[in-house]
């Protein structure tokens, strides 16, 4: 699988479920956590299995362990796990997902914490089910109350440190880029992150997917 471009898309709306079936991303991303409201959890798991999705093109960004049951009895072959931060917890979902799980199941840890950075070689470590990191620069930014300015120099070490840390497995995911009307300053991004070794990026609009194809 390609990892060029992966749309994130909130797991309660439909519409925009349906819709990304219909463009170019390498990866879809049905979102369980930050975009979907507490109070819309359920309904989420409800729409995606009724939306029937390409399972092979999909990956569910799970809330919490409780979401596992729900991602390996429809058979979705992979997770996004927020806020990974030891290999720890890597061990404990291994453990929960081989319990009930029909096909193997990927981990793409999410970095976005101080700690989950500070403990990147582990998490990389973790081959049994780990093939590619991500980076979450919104929440570690907001953790640490740091200002990201447009040309995004503030975390400029933080990718360095991503990069370098996790050349065992496949070149990591970038972080989203949240003015999404600003597709030039999306593309900058793009290119940056590509020179520093940057294999794809998360996408949180149709509009950035084929430029984030392009570049990677």
């Amino acid at each position: 699988m390609k990892y060029r471009s992966v749309l994130f898309v909130p797991g309660h709306e439909e519409k925009k479920i349906k819709k990304a079936y219909t463009l170019n991303s390498d990866l879809i991303v049905l979102d369980l956590e930050s975009t979907v409201p507490e109070n819309h959890k359920h309904l989420a798991k409800k729409i995606i299995k009724e939306c029937n999705v390409n399972k092979d093109q999909t990956y569910i960004r799970i809330n919490n362990n409780s979401d596992l049951e729900f991602v390996t009895s429809e058979k979705f072959p992979g997770i996004f796990l927020p806020f990974t931060e030891t290999k720890k917890q890597l061990i404990e979902i291994d453990i929960l997902l081989k319990k009930t799980e029909k096909l193997k199941t990927d981990i793409i840890p999410i970095l976005e914490s101080i700690n989950g950075l500070a403990n990147l070689e582990e998490i990389c470590s973790f081959k049994e089910r780990v093939k590619i990191i991500s980076f979450g620069s919104h929440d570690l930014a907001k953790s640490i109350n740091l200002k990201v300015s447009e040309d995004e120099k503030e975390i400029l070490e933080f990718r360095k440190n991503i990069v370098n840390k996790s050349k065992n497995i496949q070149k990591p995911i970038d972080t989203s880029y949240l003015n999404f009307k600003n597709l030039n300053g999306f593309e900058v991004s793009c290119n940056l992150v590509k020179k520093l070794g940057f294999g794809g990026k998360a996408c949180i609009h149709p509009d950035q997917i084929d430029i984030s194809n392009k570049i990677f």
